[in-house]
């Protein structure tokens, strides 16, 4: 499963549908910025939007998954089906990971900033004696 193809057909649909982001973004009480990051291959849907993503856009949900139409069989053997569920569970990992590393940086950002602030205080406390 890739995330640039998923985003592809979401965008294409809601275009489709003739709804701008923000108004797809609405309907689905998620931010445009999410929106823009799914259609620009950025990130995914998480798996509850599933669901009203592809009954807004009017597609099924392994429509979704695969990033591409059925063509109007909608129908996938169990491999097909099985590979889409791991890959998705594969990107909702790797998008796990990526915020947690995220976070780490931030957190130490945050630690560095807090010890030259300290280190500067007592530095002017000492300089005012």
């Amino acid at each position: 499963m890739e995330k640039e193809k998923t985003g592809q057909l979401i965008s294409e649909l809601r275009k489709e549908k003739g709804l701008t982001q923000k108004q797809l973004a609405d309907a689905l009480n998620v931010t445009d910025k999410a929106v823009s990051k799914w259609e620009r291959g950025l990130s995914f849907p998480d798996i509850s939007m599933l669901e009203p993503l592809s009954d807004l856009l009017g597609v099924t949900i392994m429509e979704i998954l695969a990033g591409e139409r059925s063509g109007g069989n909608g129908s996938m053997s169990k491999e097909e089906v099985q590979d889409l569920i791991n890959a998705s569970v594969e990107l909702g990992e790797e998008e796990i990971r990526h915020k947690k590393e995220r976070s780490r940086l931030i957190i130490i950002i945050l630690v560095v900033i807090t010890l030259l602030l300290i280190s500067l205080t007592l530095n002017v406390i000492s300089l005012l004696r």
